[in-house]
């Protein structure tokens, strides 16, 4: 059996970039490239009204799909590990908010897929999106590859201590 040269090559050390960002931004930046792809479809259709719907749906499943990941807690961490193999060496950044982790870069483009029809001059991004169980810190994030896998370790949230009420007991 014979491996492709790409699940040959270790990605150990990659740079992953990762960003604190909220939910609310990483939701506006991701239907901005929906909006745009939408847009490229509707061009490629002719410009033809009345399926903006259909365009915004095909859009949003090109680029936008749940993250497949494992996540465990440890001590006061939560680990996510997921495939890195789905995105083009030196192109992967992870946003972080208290309980969303979205992973977005470059598809990787296999040398057996058939080729893309021509879109446009732009780059193509993808998003990998998931909703945590626990809340986290954004700021306290680390993320390496360990070959194919991306691993990620998310510190938690401390829970807010209710303040002291005034007259009780000491």
């Amino acid at each position: 059996m014979r491996l492709e040269k790409a699940e040959k090559q270790s990605r150990t050390g990659e740079k992953v970039n990762v960003a604190v960002m909220n939910a609310d931004e990483q939701t506006r930046r991701m239907d901005a490239a929906i909006a745009r792809r939408a847009y490229e479809i509707f061009e490629n259709r002719g410009s033809a009204s009345w399926h903006e719907l259909e365009d915004w749906r095909q859009a949003e499943s090109e680029l936008v799909r749940a993250l497949c990941f494992g996540q465990m807690t440890v001590g006061d961490n939560l680990w996510v590990g997921t495939d890195a193999a789905s995105f083009e060496e030196g192109t992967i950044n992870i946003w972080v908010a208290p309980r969303r982790l979205t992973i977005w870069g470059k598809p990787r483009v296999t040398k057996q897929a058939a080729p893309p029809q021509r879109r446009s001059n732009r780059e193509e991004i993808v998003f990998r999106v998931a909703d945590l169980a626990v809340e986290v810190d954004p700021s306290k994030v680390t993320a390496k590859l360990n070959g194919r896998s991306l691993e990620i370790l998310l510190k938690r949230a401390q829970p807010k201590l209710e303040p002291a009420t005034k007259g009780a007991a000491a």
